[in-house]
């Protein structure tokens, strides 16, 4: 199977991610079965994609005609069974906890046709282990999509140790072919690149917030202002090439030794969600939202990334950075 024969799609799952990814799948042209366990979900479910759609569009990347076509090509439904009879990817966006995924991926043998591919998008947990639940382990890689999925371009193909290169190299295809930025992680290790970069940057924010240095207004204007502005055109390591490696070798000397090495989850992250504080879905965490607020952040927050793609694209474009 190559990347243009990929035509029809289940994706398991419509939480957080599923939804923006089945839309993603069915903004390419593909026929897509969206799964839950309930109609309420999916109702929950149609209701964010339609939602991101409508960003899209406001954004000009997407036609009102084409958002309409593609919700078409949508299908949710209850039945697992339905979603995976012939399709030539699976996606799986259920919960992260390893044993359900495993069970899931257990059912895929006798729900798929021999010839499709099963992606997990978990992440951070193993491929591995989950691919351990399938009768085809060759077949099984994560394709870890970043929230929100139709805005981030961000793709993490990773490999499993059982996974053929034909289907490490399929996915990165399909990636591309969706208009994403994927990157192939070569070794299946805990959190894969993009969260092992991501939880680095917070345990030392949360290490600097418990220890009073700055506000979690300023922490956050730390890295918005700074070094986050230049990372979204060059990465860390590129940063370093131009500011100079001898540079931040001299730094790292003093630096490595002070930053937080702990092991464990920061206090200040335990009490908060022991306390009932998870942040925007439960209206207080480090920050506090009303309903309205968050609405707004919301929408500012997908106007400003979908400007900032758009001039990451146009540089792209010109073969520099």
């Amino acid at each position: 199977m190559n990347v243009s024969e990929v035509s029809r799609v289940a994706v398991i799952g419509s939480g957080t991610m599923g939804p923006g990814i089945a839309g993603t799948f069915a903004q390419a042209g593909c026929e897509v079965g969206l799964v839950d366990l309930t109609d309420d979900l999916l109702r929950g479910g149609m209701e964010r994609l339609r939602q991101a759609q409508a960003v899209l569009v406001e954004a000009g990347l997407l036609l009102p005609d084409g958002a309409a076509d593609a919700l078409g090509r949508v299908r949710p439904t209850v039945r697992l069974e339905a979603a995976c009879e012939g399709a030539d990817l699976v996606v799986e966006a259920i919960t992260e906890d390893l044993e359900l995924k495993k069970e899931m991926f257990g059912r895929f043998g006798a729900l798929c046709p021999a010839q499709a591919v099963l992606a997990t998008n978990t992440s951070g947990l193993s491929i591995t282990e989950i691919a351990r639940g399938a009768d085809r382990p060759d077949r099984v890689a994560g394709m870890h999509f970043w929230n929100p999925p139709h805005i981030i371009p961000l793709v993490e193909v990773t490999r499993g140790e059982a996974t053929a290169d034909a289907t490490a190299d399929l996915l990165v295809g399909i990636c591309r072919r969706l208009g994403k930025r994927p990157i192939l992680v070569r070794h299946d290790i805990p959190g894969f690149v993009g969260n092992r970069l991501q939880f680095a940057v917070m345990r030392e924010a949360l290490h600097l917030l418990s220890e009073g240095v700055a506000s979690a207004e300023d922490i956050d204007t730390a890295m918005t202002a700074g070094p986050g502005l230049r990372y979204g055109l060059m990465g860390p390591l590129r940063t370093a090439d131009l500011g100079g490696l001898d540079v931040f070798s001299a730094i790292s000397r003093y630096l490595f030794a002070e930053l937080n090495s702990s092991t464990k989850p920061s206090a200040i992250l335990s009490e908060l969600v022991g306390a009932g504080k998870l942040g925007a879905k439960s209206g207080e965490g480090i920050y506090t939202y009303s309903s309205e607020a968050l609405d707004r952040y919301l929408t500012r927050r997908d106007r400003v990334l979908l400007k900032f793609l758009d001039v990451l694209n146009r540089e792209e474009g010109t073969g520099d950075a």
